[in-house]
């Protein structure tokens, strides 16, 4: 089976195809996304009458904003429940860029980014983030403030309670390497605080009541004591930086 997937990706047809397919699909979830906004402009503005008054503008623009509003909130059901379908059955571990499980990745993590740049960027810290979140998948608990939509494969991330993660931070439960893709759960334990633009790699554990200072690079496996507080090292070699992990994790 892998043999015969290897050759159907490295034939120029059949991923032209294959990537034609996929855009469909995209522009086809985006126009079901924009569709009970556009109910709403098209209603108003059927029933307005008179399109040249002030009035009738003003209800126009107000009608434009309400269907934003419609668009985020029904986006976040929409694009959550479709990956969560999609995503549905992946578990921790290494696949092939030729597995079947490589495929759903890219097909999920492509309506992940379209959901981030037309909705999830414009909610942070909101009850609509942590919605599609937990549609995703991921384990969220109470009172947890998310300020960033980069949660990557959020279907394998467990967030304690009073969590806080800063904005622009990327928590990634997946790595490209060797041709290979790796996913590994994250989990953050409970009162914990990440600071902003952290990168935080698949397979950690932070423990409870840490902080994790802005800017830190917390590399992949690595578990985290409760009660830590990290700084990111600025300007060190990789040796020297690397010495410090090992003597403080």
């Amino acid at each position: 089976m892998k043999n015969i997937l290897s050759v159907i990706i490295k034939s120029p047809f059949v991923s032209g195809l294959l990537t034609s397919l996929t855009n469909i699909f995209y522009g086809l979830v985006v126009g079901i996304a924009l569709y009970p906004g556009l109910v709403i402009i098209i209603k108003t503005w059927h029933y307005l009458p008179d399109h040249d008054s002030y009035t009738s503008i003003f209800l126009l623009a107000l009608a434009c904003g309400l269907s934003v509003i419609v668009f985020f909130s029904w986006g976040v059901i929409l694009f959550g429940l479709l990956i969560r379908v999609i995503s549905s059955g992946i578990k921790a571990g290494t696949y092939s860029v030729s597995s079947i499980t490589m495929f759903r990745w890219l097909l999920y993590s492509g309506l992940y980014n379209i959901a981030g740049y037309l909705i999830l960027q414009f909610i942070p810290m909101s009850f609509l983030l942590r919605h599609f979140f937990r549609l995703v998948g991921a384990k969220i608990g109470k009172n947890v403030q998310i300020n960033t939509w980069f949660l990557n494969d959020a279907y394998l991330l467990e967030i304690g309670d009073n969590v806080v993660i800063g904005g622009k931070t990327d928590i990634s439960c997946h790595t490209f390497e060797r041709g290979k893709l790796y996913l590994d759960k994250i989990k953050i334990g409970k009162n914990s605080a990440i600071g902003q633009h952290c990168y935080i790699s698949p397979g950690v554990i932070i423990g409870e009541n840490s902080v994790i200072g802005q800017y830190s690079f917390v590399r992949k496996n690595n578990i985290i004591p409760p009660k830590t507080i990290l700084s990111a090292i600025a300007g060190l070699p990789i040796r020297q930086a690397a010495k410090i992990e090992r003597d403080n994790y």
